[in-house]
């Protein structure tokens, strides 16, 4: 199949020897979120407006942080916080009834209607994140390429059963896009192979921490540890998804 431009990413993801190519998809598209939001981004009124009211999660306030330049972070988070303060202005207005307030046998405190709308703000706040919202939308589009490549491309095909596989969660993706990105004469055998590709894959990396933990034993202190050497990491990255997160440090 002749490549697109919209293929390519896929592609590329697929000819790098790692345990999931969805994750060095992802892991490229945090990236470059991170450094547009405290880049070009900062100059679009409108991404500003969406980013003073829905802010970002931990762990990408984190890798913001991380990066030397700070300037634009303080900016970030300047009108940001005076978007949060904005939101719970109304609680200001509510300190002193709640002071006097006396609640009795029959009748409910004021403060558990003003404590379940304050968690309802910060609950909601705690699942918006500027930088995650744009990588799992682009996300679910690199699904449904890569499914539709899987479906219309042989050497593709061959790529995929060569790879190793997935993460959990993007084999999880993956598995819940198949009746919504292939026609019905391709979802089993995708599955199929789906299926067989992960417990192939999840064995070998047990075999490879198993073996790890063996040469912790005296009896196998001159084990050669080969590709178990960094199993733990690799492991955990199987199940949950990479954890070893790069920032353009000259932003």
């Amino acid at each position: 199949m002749k490549e697109k431009i919209y293929t390519i990413p896929v592609n590329e993801a697929y000819d790098k020897d790692c345990e999931c190519p969805l994750c060095e998809l992802e892991k490229q598209l945090e990236r470059e979120g991170v450094s547009y939001a405290l880049g070009a981004a900062m100059m679009e009124p409108d991404y500003r407006v969406a980013s003073n009211e829905k802010g970002y999660c931990n762990h990408h306030f984190k890798m913001m942080f991380e990066i030397p330049k700070k300037l634009p972070l303080a900016l970030v988070l300047d009108t940001h916080l005076e978007e949060i303060r904005k939101k719970l202005e109304k609680f200001d207005k509510q300190v002193s009834s709640l002071e006097k307030d006396k609640a009795g046998l029959f009748k409910k405190s004021s403060a558990d209607k003003t404590a379940a709308e304050i968690a309802d703000i910060l609950g909601a706040k705690e699942k918006q994140c500027m930088v995650c919202e744009k990588m799992n939308k682009t996300m679910e589009k690199f699904i449904d390429v890569l499914l539709y490549m899987w479906a219309a491309d042989d050497e593709f095909k061959a790529k995929f059963d060569r790879s190793k596989g997935v993460c959990l969660k993007h084999f999880k993706m993956l598995a819940e896009n198949v009746t919504k990105s292939l026609k019905p004469d391709k979802q089993g055998p995708f599955l199929a192979a789906l299926i067989k590709k992960q417990s192939a894959e999840l064995k070998r990396i047990q075999d490879d921490v198993h073996k790890f933990t063996l040469s912790f034993d005296y009896r196998n202190k001159d084990m050669e540890l080969g590709t178990a050497a960094d199993a733990p990491i690799r492991t955990i990255e199987k199940i949950s998804g990479y954890i070893n997160n790069e920032v353009d440090k000259e932003v």
